[in-house]
């Protein structure tokens, strides 16, 4: 398994582009709409980890 990252990426805009700093040495530059298309992908993907994790947490379920 890969090492898990608590801290968010940055990110800003450059000259009509996205740049993309984060952990583990992540540098990348996309157009904004591949950081558009990349971000609702991320969104997805931690809302449905979020899901999985509730639903693993034992507790009250109705």
């Amino acid at each position: 398994m890969k090492e898990v990252h608590d801290a968010p990426s940055e990110a800003e805009a450059n000259h009509g582009l996205v740049a993309v700093k984060g952990p583990d040495a992540v540098d990348v530059v996309m157009t904004p709409k591949a950081a558009l298309r990349t971000a609702e992908r991320i969104s997805s993907a931690a809302v449905e980890a979020l899901v999985e994790q509730n639903l693993s947490e034992p507790g009250d379920r109705h």
